[in-house]
């Protein structure tokens, strides 16, 4: 097997888990009463444990895929408690294109009274609005660092190098409302 072939087997691999997860995470908490931060992150972690076990991802795999749905969602909790708006502006795409239960997932982590309890303006280690090329990354707009090339992502895939400059650094796109 080529190596670009296992690459992409990873990556299809990654993106199940990924949303296998985030519906994982996204039942977890209705069912919590009390969120927080560190909620978020035990669910984060307990839901990639689950995928870890159900197939043997490597820690490597597990470790991305933590870092990714916690990178997503932070971001997406920060976005939506800075004001009124919505997950369809934080994706900047309509959201008639996602499919439903992705929608479903990310409005029910997103809703406003549990943004507030979670505390996300912590910031990871890391910066959150980074993407690099070969993370996974759920729906959304996405812009190039270096040349500004938008990429609309209507699931949730692994990036790509951009096609226009190569670069492999990327932003999250979200309207602004003023």
């Amino acid at each position: 097997m080529s190596d670009q072939s296992h690459d992409s087997n990873s990556q299809d691999k990654l993106t199940r888990h990924y949303d296998s997860a985030l519906s994982r995470i996204e039942q977890r908490l209705a069912d919590i009463e009390i969120n927080t931060l560190e909620t978020l992150q035990n669910e984060v972690r307990d839901a990639v444990e689950f995928e870890h076990e159900l197939e043997r991802l490597t820690k490597d795999e597990a470790a991305l895929l933590s870092t990714w749905l916690l990178r997503d969602l932070q971001h997406l909790g920060e976005y939506v408690s800075t004001g009124s708006r919505g997950l369809g502006d934080w994706l900047n795409i309509d959201l008639s294109t996602l499919e439903l239960s992705l929608v479903r997932a990310l409005q029910s982590v997103a809703d406003k009274t549990r943004i507030d309890q979670l505390e996300l303006q912590q910031k990871l280690e890391s910066d959150v609005a980074t993407y690099l090329e070969g993370e996974v990354a759920t729906a959304g707009t996405l812009s190039c660092t270096h040349c500004g090339k938008i990429i609309c992502l209507t699931e949730t895939k692994a990036l790509e190098r951009c096609h226009r400059c190569d670069s492999h650094i990327f932003h999250r796109v979200s309207q602004i409302h003023r």
